[in-house]
């Protein structure tokens, strides 16, 4: 699926990702990582050490066959510039368990054509609600989900790498 995106006219090709995609997912992992930076809402608990780790080529091969995750991608060209992913969390529910933008891209449209590819799959695979969460304190990542139709359900909290993180949960039908 080809969409012109405003406000830079970037030509966006959003598509499930398959393997063979990992060398680009690790390069986009990093990037974002290195354009958000420690402590930025979506990024909470991570370190250099655990990026490494989810951007290495062992460990995006093992997600790209699991069976119960979809990975999604944003192109612009040949580069990754955005990333969204599904988990299966029972017959009825998935779990959006990420959307990932380049700061640098953000505003163009990629968080919602990835949304909705993912949404799409997950519609087409049989379940009835997507369920999201993200930090308490992550006000634009919870205006996009409410905007995109998801409801907040309450609150949280789980223990990330260590830490303990407060997280809304919204959930959408699909």
């Amino acid at each position: 699926m080809l969409k012109k995106s405003p406000p830079n006219s970037i030509l966006m090709k959003v598509r499930k990702a398959t393997l063979g995609d990992e060398s680009n997912l690790s390069s986009f992992l990093k990037e974002a990582w290195k354009e958000a930076g420690p402590g930025a809402p979506g990024f909470t608990g991570a370190t250099n050490e655990a990026i490494e780790e989810i951007a290495s080529i062992d460990y995006l091969k093992r997600l790209l066959t699991d069976p119960k995750t979809r990975i999604f991608v944003a192109e612009d060209g040949n580069k990754f510039i955005g990333f969204a992913s599904n988990k299966e969390s029972d017959k009825d529910f998935i779990e959006l368990s990420g959307i990932i933008v380049l700061e640098s891209k953000t505003g163009e449209g990629v968080g919602t054509q990835l949304l909705e590819i993912a949404r799409s799959s997950a519609a087409l695979l049989g379940y009835r609600k997507m369920i999201v969460k993200t930090e308490f304190f992550n006000d634009r990542a919870i205006r996009f989900y409410k905007r995109m139709g998801f409801t907040e359900m309450g609150r949280t909290t789980e223990n990330i790498d260590g830490t303990p993180v407060e997280l809304v949960r919204l959930s959408l039908a699909t």
